[in-house]
């Protein structure tokens, strides 16, 4: 963190003069770095608008010609870190499992590394932890509520779309009355769940399964193990049809 500080204030004072709207998302993102050095906190009023505009290169002047007072800059900066991941959870998950379903390995392999892409734990991961934390908060205030709605679509709509494609290369369907968005819902809450879990400092559970077929291991997490039972429940065999190349989801 502190040499993104010293990076990010040495181009806060570069030669280049930047706009007051250049300058406004410089400090939210600067913001958004000291969020995730300071940890989760309920909301984000632990972070100084002084501050931020000290470690970005700026006197605390300029802060103050981008927000009137503290209460507007911590509402802006609510509203950017409901969405905040540093890296995409679909494109991790991608990443993992894209030679594996290459190879067609077994989908209990695939649920397996899939879910363990997805395992967050704290500190480690407190971008995430402090979206959760900030979308709990999302009633008390319209913006930071519409922000976490946006954010959650378009992380459903992603992840829709790579087990869309999973489901046909695995030659599944969705088991009636169940459809693709409960899928989605259900594996996405399943996981968040566990990332608040994990807020306990507590070692996910693991579990060492016997009954792995040939090609899966054995070593599972439980959220793997719950992310199975969920496919299993809301699917069923569908016609043969194992074309496809999940590359591309990763962009959605």
């Amino acid at each position: 963190m502190r040499n993104f500080l010293i990076f990010r204030g040495a181009k806060g004072r570069g030669m280049t003069r930047r706009t007051l709207d250049q300058t406004r998302q410089l400090l939210l993102e600067t913001g958004l770095w000291m969020l995730k050095e300071q940890g989760v906190y309920v909301g984000v009023t632990h972070i100084r608008l002084s501050e931020v505009a000290h470690a970005a290169g700026y006197t605390t002047g300029a802060g103050y010609r981008c927000w009137d007072n503290q209460a507007a800059f911590h509402h802006d900066l609510a509203i950017a870190a409901v969405g905040w991941r540093e890296v995409e959870p679909i494109a991790e998950t991608v990443a993992q499992i894209k030679q594996l379903v290459d190879a067609r390995a077994p989908l209990g392999e695939i649920i397996r590394i899939a879910a363990e892409a997805n395992l967050f734990q704290y500190p480690e991961d407190t971008s995430l932890l402090n979206t959760l934390t900030l979308r709990t908060c999302g009633p008390t205030d319209d913006a930071v509520a519409q922000a976490a709605r946006e954010h959650l679509t378009t992380t459903i709509e992603s992840f829709a779309a790579l087990y869309a494609l999973l489901l046909r290369i695995y030659r599944l369907r969705l088991r009636p009355p169940f459809t693709l968005v409960d899928l989605t819902v259900a594996l996405l809450a399943l996981t968040e769940g566990f990332a608040v879990q994990a807020m306990t400092g507590d070692p996910h559970p693991r579990i060492e399964r016997s009954d792995s077929p040939p090609g899966v291991g054995s070593d599972w997490s439980l959220l793997a193990c719950a992310a199975e039972a969920l496919v299993d429940r809301f699917t069923e065999p569908d016609a043969p049809d194992a074309d496809g190349d999940i590359s591309g989801c990763a962009a959605s």
